[in-house]
């Protein structure tokens, strides 16, 4: 089988990268041929909240892409058809994940249907987390164009089923990089708390801290705030010295390099995602990857991945008094050792090749209504 990959890779940074590098190196292994149809230019410098949008990371997670297109210049767009056209794959897996390039996709999954290219499109957010007016349309005009589409949570197809009814979708959880898993099994029975990833407004990081005075007042716990600030850190030191925490939270404001994120996740003994909304979510995948529990707030696709009493805890999103309640339970009551046991003993693998499964299907499907 051929397959073409269309998104953001290496030298580009951050998750969807990641996992073109995942579909990549998955595809390749099950001898099929596989192109990469990165990125010269993702964002324009003025949209973009980060410090840089390469990665610098030793750990080179890199599936060799062709680095063509502009997310803002049509010509880009056509240059990218004419090679993906010329590769002659059976089908061409897009990476969606922000209405901002609906129009690239849209009009570049069009022209390779037109050619008889079967189109798939990946998406790990149906909807952004911070919207805007055109949203809709431009994720209407995105995703009509594709044959089938795969979502990471049930939620998300429900969502994009009510937007483009009537296409086919398949379900399928993300799956966790090797690279972030630490091979040494903790028995997390200490208690360090970790927020990992970009914060963005989102994310509830504010939540996680207006827990943090009631969890001091009951034990003595730490948190590692990992990641680059998207939102002013100003907004947030302020609240750590509000709330009076600075002892007991630390910061590391950057853009933690793969290298370095298994021995991020092996420091601590429970990640906390107060997420106000959530699709579904990398950072819980790479902490049960590690053996490591999470405590999530129960919103969107997060309770798919988090179940409750099983591989972590769930709170209501917002409620920083029912946080602060599951963070000292877990903790008191020992629930990191049994939980992480319990992650290691269930941890099944075979979901990691379901997207891969499903796209060779469409194009067995391909071949056989080929004329």
């Amino acid at each position: 089988m051929r397959v073409s990959i269309v998104g953001p890779a290496y030298p580009l940074r951050g998750g969807i990268a990641h996992h073109a590098y995942w579909l990549w190196r998955e595809l390749s292994s099950r001898g099929h041929t596989v192109q990469v149809i990165s990125f010269r230019k993702l964002y324009p410098g003025i949209l973009f909240p980060g410090a840089t949008q390469l990665d610098d990371s030793n750990l080179k997670l890199d599936p060799h892409a062709l680095q063509i297109l502009h997310s803002l210049n049509p010509v880009s767009w056509l240059l990218a058809f004419k090679r993906v056209k010329a590769f002659s794959p059976d089908v061409t897996v897009f990476e969606w994940w922000q209405p901002f390039f609906g129009p690239l996709v849209g009009t570049l999954a069009r022209l390779l249907r037109r050619s008889g290219v079967k189109c798939v499109i990946e998406c790990h957010n149906v909807f952004p987390h911070e919207g805007g007016p055109f949203d809709r349309l431009l994720i209407r005009f995105a995703l009509s164009a594709a044959d089938h589409l795969i979502t990471h949570s049930a939620k998300d197809r429900e969502e994009l089923l009510d937007v483009v009814s009537g296409k086919e979708v398949s379900v399928s959880s993300l799956p966790a990089l090797e690279e972030f898993s630490s091979s040494r099994a903790r028995s997390r029975a200490g208690r360090t708390i970790l927020f990992f990833g970009k914060v963005r407004k989102y994310k509830g990081l504010d939540v996680l801290l207006a827990a943090m005075p009631r969890v001091l007042s009951k034990l003595d716990c730490n948190l590692i705030i990992a990641g680059e600030f998207y939102d002013p850190i100003e907004k947030y030191q302020r609240l750590i010295s509000e709330h009076r925490i600075e002892n007991n939270v630390r910061i590391d404001n950057r853009y933690i390099r793969n290298e370095e994120v298994p021995a991020i996740f092996e420091q601590a003994d429970v990640l906390v995602l107060p997420y106000l909304s959530a699709t579904q979510s990398g950072v819980a995948r790479i902490a049960l990857s590690n053996g490591l529990p999470v405590i999530a707030s129960n919103t969107g696709g997060l309770s798919e991945a988090v179940i409750d009493g099983v591989n972590g805890l769930l709170f209501p999103p917002g409620d920083s008094k029912a946080l602060a309640d599951q963070i000292v339970a877990y903790f008191t009551e020992n629930l990191g050792t049994a939980l992480a046991k319990q992650i290691r003993a269930g941890s099944d693998h075979t979901s990691q090749c379901r997207i891969v499964e499903t796209i060779e299907q469409i194009s067995q499907n391909s071949r056989r209504t080929a004329p």
